[in-house]
């Protein structure tokens, strides 16, 4: 098996994973639920959920990473400057996971007893979102883009548009996530983590 179809591979198994996670758990206490009291609650009574589930997002960001740099150097390393934005995007990216898991559940656990607005908590997590969902989203859509399009001549046409359309779909995201849209971040959140996994899956089978 080449390195870059076994990267593809984890990249795949962990983003799977995430995407599920992301629709089944982290959902029940982001902006997808509504009712404010509700989210607070999850936090609250299901943090080891809540905790897991952000982790799962920080083993897909390194194994993105990985399939990155295996990708790039498939193509003679014509593209490390755009594995570099994946480099640079890892440390927002976990700083926002990082208060996401270390600090908002504390906050909730304040403010779930008291009537007054959670001020602080929203104004956090809006900056985890700014960190994660804008910039490093961003820069992880910029590799994706640059290494598909790289890459069109090395790939059947259908295998570097839906790596093209990662690209577009995340920069969608990170649209969404800087006009702190919630129905734009849901949707287009649906449309990019299916565009990745077919990416991977298609890549895995072409290399």
């Amino acid at each position: 098996m080449s390195p870059l179809r076994r990267a593809a591979l984890w990249a795949f198994g962990a983003h799977l994973i995430a995407g599920l996670s992301m629709a089944f758990v982290l959902s029940r206490g982001l902006e997808t639920t509504p009712d404010l009291q509700a989210r607070l609650a999850f936090l609250v009574n299901h943090r080891t959920l809540w905790t897991s589930g952000w982790l799962t997002w920080t083993v897909a960001a390194i194994t993105i990473l990985n399939f990155y740099r295996q990708f790039a150097d498939a193509r003679q390393g014509s593209s490390n400057f755009a594995v570099l934005l994946t480099v640079a995007a890892l440390g927002p990216d976990f700083a926002a996971q990082a208060i996401e898991i270390g600090v908002l559940p504390g906050l909730a656990t304040q403010a779930i007893s008291t009537t007054v607005t959670p001020v602080l908590f929203l104004t956090l997590h809006r900056v985890a979102v700014m960190l994660s969902g804008y910039v490093a989203n961003g820069l992880y859509s910029a590799t994706a883009l640059i290494l598909a399009w790289t890459s069109r001549r090395d790939y059947p046409i259908w295998v570097a548009t839906i790596g093209i359309a990662v690209g577009v779909f995340g920069a969608a995201l990170s649209i969404a996530a800087m006009l702190d849209s919630a129905a734009g971040m849901f949707w287009t959140n649906v449309f990019l983590v299916p565009a990745i996994l077919v990416w991977l899956a298609a890549v895995a089978r072409s290399s």
